[in-house]
C-alpha cells in the first residue's frame, strides 16, 4: 500500500526502495507521514544497522518521496538523523515546500494577478535549483477568487535595492497567505516531476469532495472539537505601507508679504481615500463601513452580522499596500477570515478503502462529509492535516476544518465543549474495538511482523559475539553466515572492510580503495589512481585506415576522463619477385605487431609510432567528444637490385641502396616518408579510472 523511496542528491533516475510492506529487504520501523496545508509535513521512520540503504541516505541532499498504491502522494528531504546504542538511526525529513526555503528573492515591483504573482515567485525559485530537479516547482489550481486579485507589490527603489530580501517562502507566506487568506499545498506532477504549488481560498470545492463518508457507527473511531476564538474579531482599521507626504506651506512676514516652504512628513495608507470603484467590488453585502467622519471614528470595515453575533471586536490590520484602494480591499481579506470562530476536528476514523471498499480514499487535503447524529454533525469540511502511521493504515488521524454545514445547526449547548464524545468511557472503547474488530482482521499480523523486526533487531545485537574472530596475525574479524564473502578486519594498521574481491582499507593518514577494475588512494595531500578501467570506448577491427581529406572523426564518450588509452595495430606490404627476380610478382599485408600509447582528452595534437624496418606513424588528436586520426606515414630507404657475373658464369643478386656507384655522390639517397593506410591502424580505445 506504502512505499518509501530515496533519490541521492535529488536524482530522479536513481530510484531506491527504502520501505515495502512484507519486504524483509526493505523494512523501517514506525513510519509515520504528517500532511499539513500551508506546510511542508513530516516524516519519521527508523532504519535497522543491516538496512541496504542505511549509509546512502544523506542529510539535505537525499529526497525521499512516499507512494501510495504506486502514486507519488508526499515528497521531501531528509533533514537529519540519530542513531541509538544498537545503531538503529532514526530518519527525520521534511516536506517538499520547505524548499522554498533554500531560494531568495531580491527587492522588486509588480502590479497584476496574484495567479501571475505566484508564477513569478516559482520561475525565481527554479533558477536556484540547479541540477535538483527534484526541488523545482510548477504552479497548479489557484483558486479563481484570489488568482484575479490585482496585487501591487513594490520594494526596489531607483538603485534596485529594497527592504525585504528574504526566501521565496517569506514572501509567499507573508505577501500571499498573511494577507489574502487561503491555504497552500502541495501534490505532484507525474508526466513532468515537478513539485506543484497549489493555492485555494476557504471556499468549498466541490470537485474534492470524495464519495466516502466518516460515519458514527461505520468508520468513525473517535471525534474531537476544537474551537478557538483567540484571532476573531468583528470589526477592522486597515493601515498601509508608510510612505513620505509633501505639504507646501506659506511663511508670513509681514502682512500680505510672505514665502513658501515644503514640510514632509511620513503617513500609512488608510482607507479615507477609497474610491467607489473599489468599494462596489470588494465589499461583501451585510458588511459596513466609515471612511471618514467629524467624530473621529472613523476608518473601519465591519461584518454587521458577527457585530451582532459577539458585539464589536475591533482589531488592527497592518498590510503591505501601497494606496488606499489596496489597503480597503485587504482590510474586507482579513475581516471575511477572521470574523468567524475557527473550528477544527480531529477524528480518528479508518479509511474504508484500505479495508476493501470501493471507495474514495480519505485522504490530505480533500473535503469529506462526517456525520454523527449523537453529537448533532452533519458538516463537510477540509482535511487540513493528517497523520499517517505507514506500517498502520488503521491509526490514521484527520485534523478536519473550513467548515460547510449542512442539514442541521449546531446545537449551542455544544459550542463551547472541545470532546463531544463524554459518553461513557467504556462504551466508547467497546464501540472503538467492535469498529476495528469488523473492518481490520489484518491488525495483529501487521502487529505481529512489527514486534518480529524489533525482536530479530534485538537478537542481533545481542548475539552478535557469536560472529567475531580474533588473531594476533589477522587482529579483529567480524562476520556472518547471511553475509556470505563479506567481513571486518581490525588490526594495528586500520580497518579492512572486504567484500569478495573488493576491499575498503582505512588508515591514520590514508583510505585505499580496490576492486577488480583497479584501486585509488586517498591522503591528505592527493587522490592517487591505480589502473585501467574495464571501459572500452569504442574498437575498430579493419587492417588499414583510409584518410581521404585531411583526417577522419569518431565519436567517443570519454567525459570522465582526462586521459585515454589507444592501441593500434602496424601492418607491412610486402612484394615478392620469384626465385633470383624471375616469376610472377606476389604481394602480401602482414601484421607487425601492437602497441599503445596515452592521450590526453585536450584535443592536443599527439604522434603514435610503430618500429619496424623503417618507422611508421600517425598523427592523432583526442578530446571528450571525438578522437581525431591525420593520415599514415612510413619511412622510405629505397634500394636497388643489382646483377652481376661471376668468372665462372653464375649470376649473382646483389642489394644496393639507390645512390650511384660513386658512393660520394650523397645527394642520391632516397630518405623520406611515404604515405601509407596501414601504418599504426587503431584497434581499441579505452577510459582511465
Amino acid at each position: 500500500m506504502y512505499k518509501i523511496f530515496a533519490y541521492p542528491f535529488g536524482n530522479p533516475n536513481d530510484k531506491r526502495l527504502i520501505y515495502a510492506p512484507n519486504n524483509r529487504n526493505a523494512l523501517v520501523l514506525s513510519p509515520k507521514l504528517t500532511r499539513e496545508v500551508s506546510k511542508g509535513g513530516s516524516l519519521s521512520f527508523t532504519m535497522t544497522r543491516d538496512h541496504e540503504q542505511y549509509e546512502s541516505l544523506q542529510k539535505m541532499s537525499t529526497c525521499i518521496s512516499v507512494e501510495q498504491d504506486d502514486k507519488e502522494i508526499w515528497r521531501g528531504r531528509v533533514l537529519s538523523h540519530e542513531a541509538d546504542w544498537y545503531n538503529r538511526r532514526v530518519i527525520y525529513c521534511e516536506g517538499a515546500l520547505s524548499y522554498f526555503n533554500d531560494s531568495a528573492i531580491t527587492p522588486f515591483n509588480y502590479e497584476g494577478k496574484l495567479a501571475q504573482f505566484l508564477q513569478h515567485l516559482i520561475d525565481a525559485h527554479n533558477q536556484q535549483c540547479g541540477s535538483m530537479k527534484m526541488k523545482r516547482f510548477e504552479l497548479g489550481t489557484v483558486t479563481a477568487a484570489l488568482g484575479d486579485l490585482v496585487v501591487h507589490y513594490g520594494d526596489r527603489d531607483s538603485y534596485g535595492v529594497g527592504e525585504d530580501y528574504g526566501s521565496t517562502w517569506d514572501i509567499i507566506d507573508k505577501m500571499v497567505l498573511k494577507t489574502y487568506g487561503g491555504y497552500a499545498y502541495c501534490t505532484f506532477d507525474a508526466a513532468t516531476g515537478n513539485n506543484v504549488l497549489n493555492y485555494c481560498d476557504q471556499a468549498y470545492e466541490a470537485d474534492r469532495l470524495v464519495n466516502q463518508t466518516i460515519e458514527y457507527g461505520v468508520n468513525l473511531l473517535d471525534f474531537t472539537e476544537k474551537t478557538d476564538t483567540n484571532s476573531l474579531f468583528t470589526r477592522v482599521y486597515p493601515m498601509g505601507s508608510k510612505h513620505t507626504v509633501e505639504e507646501t506651506k506659506w511663511k508670513w512676514k509681514f502682512l500680505w508679504w510672505g514665502e513658501k516652504y515644503t514640510e514632509s512628513h511620513e503617513e500609512r495608507y488608510g482607507i479615507s481615500g477609497t474610491d467607489a470603484a473599489t468599494i462596489n467590488k470588494y465589499l461583501p453585502k451585510g458588511y459596513s463601513y466609515r471612511l471618514d467622519s467629524s467624530d473621529g471614528d472613523c476608518g473601519w470595515i465591519q461584518n454587521d452580522a458577527a457585530a451582532q453575533k459577539f458585539g464589536i471586536v475591533s482589531a488592527l490590520g497592518e498590510y503591505d499596500t501601497d494606496s488606499d484602494n489596496d489597503t480597503f480591499a485587504a482590510g474586507v481579506q482579513d475581516l471575511q477570515k477572521n470574523s468567524l470562530m475557527v473550528t477544527s476536528y480531529t477524528v480518528k476514523a479508518v479509511d474504508l478503502r484500505d479495508a476493501g471498499y470501493d471507495k474514495d480514499r480519505l485522504t490530505f487535503s480533500s473535503y469529506a462529509h462526517i456525520i454523527s447524529k449523537p453529537h448533532s454533525i452533519d458538516v463537510i469540511m477540509l482535511c487540513t492535516k493528517l497523520v499517517e502511521p505507514l506500517d498502520q493504515p488503521d491509526k490514521k488521524e484527520y485534523t478536519f476544518g473550513m467548515t460547510r454545514q449542512t442539514l442541521t445547526d449546531r446545537q449551542v449547548a455544544n459550542l463551547g465543549r472541545t470532546n463531544l464524545l463524554d459518553e461513557d468511557t467504556a462504551s466508547a472503547e467497546k464501540y472503538q474495538q467492535s469498529t476495528l474488530n469488523q473492518l481490520f482482521k489484518y491488525q495483529k499480523s501487521n502487529d505481529k511482523r512489527v514486534d518480529d523486526v524489533d525482536k530479530k533487531a534485538g537478537e542481533a545485537a545481542k548475539t552478535a559475539t557469536n560472529f567475531l574472530e580474533f588473531t594476533p596475525e589477522n587482529g579483529l574479524i567480524v562476520r556472518h553466515d547471511q553475509l556470505p564473502n563479506k567481513r571486518v578486519q581490525i588490526t594495528n594498521d586500520g580497518i579492512k572492510v572486504l567484500s569478495g574481491s573488493s576491499m575498503v582499507n582505512i588508515k591514520s593518514d590514508s583510505i585505499s580503495i580496490t576492486d577488480g577494475n583497479g584501486s585509488c588512494t586517498i591522503n591528505s595531500g592527493k587522490i592517487t589512481f591505480y589502473g585501467v578501467r574495464d571501459m572500452l570506448l569504442t574498437s575498430w577491427t579493419a587492417q588499414s585506415l583510409s584518410v581521404s581529406g585531411d583526417y577522419v572523426d569518431y565519436s567517443i564518450d570519454a567525459g570522465g576522463a582526462s586521459y585515454v588509452m589507444l592501441t593500434y595495430d602496424s601492418y607491412v606490404t610486402k612484394t615478392s619477385y620469384g626465385f633470383l627476380g624471375f616469376g610472377t610478382a606476389t604481394t602480401t599485408t602482414n601484421r607487425v605487431g601492437s602497441s599503445s600509447i596515452i592521450l590526453p582528452t585536450n584535443d592536443a595534437l599527439m604522434c603514435i609510432m610503430f618500429p619496424w624496418d623503417t618507422l611508421h606513424r600517425r598523427n592523432v588528436r583526442c578530446s571528450k567528444t571525438r578522437i581525431r586520426f591525420y593520415k599514415g606515414y612510413r619511412r622510405r630507404l629505397s634500394y636497388h637490385i643489382v646483377a652481376s657475373s661471376s668468372g665462372s658464369g653464375a649470376s649473382v643478386i646483389d642489394f644496393a641502396p639507390d645512390f650511384t656507384s660513386d658512393q660520394s655522390d650523397v645527394g642520391r639517397i632516397t630518405d623520406d616518408w611515404v604515405e601509407e593506410s596501414t601504418v599504426c591502424v587503431p584497434t581499441g580505445l579505452y577510459a582511465f579510472m
